[in-house]
């Protein structure tokens, strides 16, 4: 797999865990909003895949849910294998 594809695939699936983790906490995405200092309509773009994160973004996100995002980054890395 190149390595473009390979990284946009980490990105897929680390999104995809955040938004797992959030709904798992029970945390709306406006919660998730407000911790974050991010929008709403940013929030929801970026979990049906609309929108590519910066680092700084899924950072904001995962302190907001209250997660490591390394943690997520290694199980994303994971879930490709």
């Amino acid at each position: 797999m190149p390595k473009d594809t390979v990284r946009e695939a980490i990105v897929s699936n680390v999104v995809r865990l955040l938004r797992e983790e959030r709904e798992k906490r029970g945390l709306s995405m406006n919660v998730v909003a407000q911790r974050s200092g991010l929008s709403h309509s940013i929030i929801s773009l970026i979990e049906r895949d609309l929108r590519n994160p910066t680092l700084d973004t899924l950072l904001r996100i995962a302190e907001a849910i209250d997660i490591d995002l390394g943690e997520v980054i290694t199980r994303a890395r994971k879930d490709l294998k």
